[in-house]
């Protein structure tokens, strides 16, 4: 079993999608499934999803007509073996210490949950939220 199942709902997000993905595998904690909805993208979006599932074990794919934001969540977790479980919208990307410190946050505090700040780009420019 993974220590932590992180699960990204994909809908419309082709120009987003490799950036989101390649930025959650190359993280430095390597302890993680990662898990891929696709809620019945339109586009080329559940195409990528397979082609990370066939180059990484640690990518899981599931396919469903489109539901909605959270019945593609609830159906991450319910796929999910994690001891925990992190959410990454499919246009987002996250640093690639963010599961190692959020872990590690977790385990030094005794904590069951963590949560983190986020920077926001745009046109480029970076702002701390």
């Amino acid at each position: 079993m993974r220590t932590i199942s992180v699960i990204v709902p994909v809908y419309k997000v082709e120009p987003y999608i490799n950036h989101c993905v390649d930025s959650i595998l190359a993280q430095t904690y390597r302890d993680f499934e990662l898990i891929l909805v696709d809620d019945g993208s339109p586009d080329m979006c559940g195409t990528i999803c397979d082609e990370y599932a066939k180059q990484d074990s640690r990518v899981h794919v599931i396919h469903q007509e489109n539901s909605g934001l959270s019945a593609a969540r609830n159906a991450g977790i319910d796929d999910a073996e994690g001891e925990y479980i992190m959410f990454v919208d499919s246009d987002d990307f996250i640093t690639e210490n963010m599961l190692e410190k959020m872990h590690d946050c977790i385990a030094e505090s005794g904590s069951d949950i963590a949560i983190c700040g986020m920077n926001t780009f745009l046109d480029g420019a970076e702002t701390e939220d």
